[in-house]
């Protein structure tokens, strides 16, 4: 595993990527067969054609969903997603192809070339999940503890967390009472904990984010880092599987001590020019698509093209943010603030469309460049559910330390959040986003909010 932006990633889809880059450079290379000198600079620019259509082709196989864990699971979903992101990358790649072919007669060599591609990906991946299931032991995590981090980061492990974590054990915290709904393995108390370890032979023990320090024998464990075990705190660990940081552990995982709520003023100063550049480029990019939906706004039903209302934002600041009008003009006239549900009957015909590509969020781009927002960040909510929230989650408001942004690490992972259950996991996200901020995390997030509208999911 690889540790990046402080989210654990599986070796094995990094591998996965670099195989596909070399298939695709250099399939592409032999397609286009150069008859061109090592040393000339048409070869040069042929490297580098060779070199983006690699890249072209895996952001295709991103978009297809060829890296997600469901679909390497998967024969079916792995056959289709191959066949999209191929079919994707030809449509892209085609016009590359066409004009660098220069002997015409290599045309017929494409179809074969595609479909050698698609074996090779689905035995590429049919080898590694081999590997995985019959040859890679994985590591093997004993958890120290009786508290919620041990029995979320069990659960966590014992699902399909997609990483090579295998749960061996709970050793239990004997001062602390037994959990009611136990769903593991229970091996022995930590009195045992050296015993235990050399029983079950553990890579990793992971020690409860609740237990004290004077409960587990500190000899114990710097016997057993002396022999190569890593011993880390449960609540690191669930935050580098899951993404996010539960609520109920906040105080525990010590947020308050550190420095992510509060960034330096060269952070934000770097944030703010970042975004702030990054929107005005966006702004003249896409007024053309903002042109052409104000008019199908104010042809398609009565009121004005753009709509505001109030959200908090930095510091519990009220701002208005501005978006195109997606709903009725007296959508909430009747109803006073409510949740927008799926299939909302306020929403108009275009609204609905605007809703489900993301358009109708376009004109918060002016609220960037006033600097009421970032590009990144967490989503400012109205006045009126953030005091509802405040009252039913604990540290909610702690997603008011930084500004809010019009796409996030919680609006790329969570639901909508249209309920109390659901807004808390979206705070368990914002909250890491908080901890781990950093301008290529938010590349990340702003690489997987392209995926994720035009795929039009999650929208309402």
């Amino acid at each position: 595993m690889i540790r990046v932006f402080n989210l654990y990633v599986p070796s094995r889809k990094l591998l996965l990527v670099a195989g596909d880059a070399f298939l695709l450079a250099g399939g592409f290379f032999l397609l286009l067969q150069p008859d061109v000198p090592v040393d000339t600079l048409a070869a040069m620019q042929l490297y580098a054609l060779v070199l983006v259509a690699a890249m072209v082709g895996i952001w295709s196989f991103y978009f297809s969903d060829l890296y997600e864990n469901n679909t390497l699971r998967s024969k079916q979903m792995l056959l289709v997603s191959g066949l999209r992101g191929l079919g994707l990358s030809a449509l892209l790649l085609s016009p590359l192809v066409w004009f660098q072919i220069r002997d015409r007669a290599h045309h017929h060599l494409i179809e074969p070339f595609l479909a050698l591609i698609l074996f090779l990906l689905y035995l590429q991946r049919w080898l590694s999940d081999w590997w995985q299931r019959r040859m890679s032991k994985g590591e093997r995590v004993l958890l120290v503890g009786s508290g919620a981090t041990v029995q979320l980061l069990a659960e966590e492990l014992g699902g399909n967390c997609g990483l090579p974590l295998k749960l061996a054990g709970v050793v239990l915290d004997h001062a602390r009472p037994l959990p009611r709904d136990l769903r593991f393995a229970v091996v022995g108390t930590v009195d045992r904990l050296r015993d235990l370890a050399r029983s079950f032979r553990p890579d990793r023990i992971v020690i409860s984010s609740e237990i004290g320090v004077t409960t587990v024998p500190v000899a114990d464990l710097l016997a057993l880092r002396r022999i190569g075990v890593r011993v880390q705190d449960a609540g690191e660990l669930y935050e580098s599987v899951t993404g996010r940081v539960p609520v109920e552990l906040v105080r525990a995982n010590g947020l308050a001590f550190g420095t992510a709520l509060v960034p330096t003023r060269f952070e934000r100063s770097i944030h703010r020019a970042v975004s702030f550049l990054s929107a005005a480029i966006l702004t003249v990019l896409l007024a053309p698509i903002g042109l052409l939906v104000a008019l199908a706004v104010k042809l398609d039903s009565r009121g004005p093209v753009f709509y505001t209302q109030d959200r908090m934002g930095l510091g519990g600041k009220i701002f208005r943010v501005i978006k195109f009008r997606s709903m009725r003009q007296d959508a909430e006239s009747a109803s006073g603030p409510v949740w927008a549900t799926t299939q909302d009957t306020r929403v108009t015909r275009v609204g609905g469309l605007l809703r489900k590509l993301r358009l109708d969020e376009l004109p918060q781009l002016i609220n960037v460049l006033r600097g009421e927002m970032y590009l990144v960040g967490p989503r400012p909510e109205r006045p009126h559910f953030v005091r509802l929230l405040d009252e039913e989650i604990t540290y909610y408001d702690l997603r008011h330390c930084i500004p809010p942004g019009i796409t996030g690490w919680a609006q790329v992972c969570a639901t909508y959040g249209s309920n109390v259950e659901e807004s808390r996991t979206k705070l368990e996200y914002d909250l890491f986003y908080v901890k781990n901020a950093s301008l290529l995390f938010d590349v990340l997030i702003l690489f997987k909010t392209v995926k994720i509208v035009l795929c039009g999911r999650g929208a309402r």
